[in-house]
């Protein structure tokens, strides 16, 4: 995130002395349960992929970020871990956030408790066996928003809180290049979290164009934990 430590810990302190309104406070008790965007006060915005597809296609999104030096947020099925679970070393390797999107990619809304419990379960347990945690940040499959029953298993393994988004990018409707970068150009702005996928080929042939454009835009992605910083 582009504030300093110290300006951090200055603000939090008048923050508690009621002096000022800490932004990042704000956004941890906004009116919806799941955090949808980081601080309005930077350029900054987070892009998150989820993780799953063919692979191939997920190695060539990730050459593109290499050579941009761009850093993302990854929410991966635990499926797709367990199948390339070399994709989790290259992902952190990077410096990029990996993070939970359950086990099946199921309707997470749809499903008895019992079924929940276990789709978030078992993709941090993938994500504990290759990386040594189980991810700071998870987002619920089939669904842009939580419901009280998956903040409340989702908080018992430990992730505080629900990443959604305000920017989605449609790729994975594979409505062509342009309308993928339109889909996002036309909505970013500071601190926004941008949804995006692996699996489609429209996000390959956007994705540079769109690098250039949200710079030129005064937007620079940074991952989930560089944006929302200590709130997760």
């Amino acid at each position: 995130m582009s504030i300093s430590r110290r300006s951090f810990l200055t603000g939090s302190a008048l923050a508690l002395a009621g002096l000022v309104e800490s932004p990042l406070a704000a956004i941890a008790a906004s009116a919806s349960p799941d955090i949808t965007h980081g601080p309005r006060t930077a350029g900054n915005i987070a892009l998150t992929f989820h993780a799953a597809g063919e692979l191939a296609i997920a190695h060539s999104i990730l050459d593109i970020l290499d050579s941009t030096r761009t850093p993302i947020s990854v929410f991966a099925v635990g499926t797709f871990l367990k199948s390339e679970p070399a994709i989790a070393k290259r992902i952190m390797s990077a410096g990029h956030d990996l993070g939970n999107h359950t086990m099946t990619h199921t309707q997470m809304k749809t499903i008895s408790a019992a079924k929940v419990d276990s789709e978030i379960l078992g993709c941090a347990n993938e994500l504990k066996k290759l990386t040594g945690t189980h991810g700071r940040w998870f987002r619920p499959s089939g669904t842009q928003y939580s419901t009280a029953l998956i903040r409340k298993t989702a908080s018992k393994y430990g992730y505080k809180h629900c990443i959604s988004y305000e920017v989605d990018s449609k790729d994975y409707q594979d409505p062509g290049k342009a309308a993928v970068i339109s889909n996002v150009l036309g909505n970013a702005k500071n601190g926004s979290i941008v949804s995006m996928h692996f699996g489609h080929k429209n996000t390959v042939e956007a994705l540079p164009v769109l690098l250039k454009q949200l710079e030129s835009k005064g937007l620079t992605p940074v991952t989930l934990t560089q944006l929302l910083g200590p709130i997760g």
